[in-house]
């Protein structure tokens, strides 16, 4: 995965967490819900200056915003955030596979 996406499920992470849509995060760091949706998507990487907007909004540092650990004001762990993205990808036999296999891990 790369950096910039790795980046951008982070930031998807910390709004998910502070129960933030993607309008009120591009508003309280005064950019469009544009630049936030393609940060999110991997597809762009923010700026110096909108780095250190989302670390100042979500009250984190710079370093746990691009670290690629769980960040530690991050009450999920990157890989929750990478799994979905997997799991978006899947077709619905596949996807029905996966569960079954989530659900025996949990079960043992």
């Amino acid at each position: 995965m790369t950096t910039k996406r790795q980046i951008g499920l982070r930031v998807r992470a910390y709004r998910l967490e502070r129960k933030l849509t993607q309008e009120q995060l591009a508003e309280m760091i005064d950019r469009s819900v544009e630049t936030i949706s393609n940060l999110e998507r991997g597809v762009s990487v923010p700026n110096e200056a909108t780095l250190h907007r989302l670390a100042a909004t979500f009250e984190v540092s710079l370093e746990d915003l691009l670290a690629e650990r769980r960040a530690s004001g991050s009450k999920r762990p990157i890989e929750y955030f990478q799994a979905t993205e997997i799991l978006k990808q899947l077709d619905e036999k596949k996807l029905k596979l996966a569960y079954k296999v989530l659900k025996a891990i949990i079960e043992s």
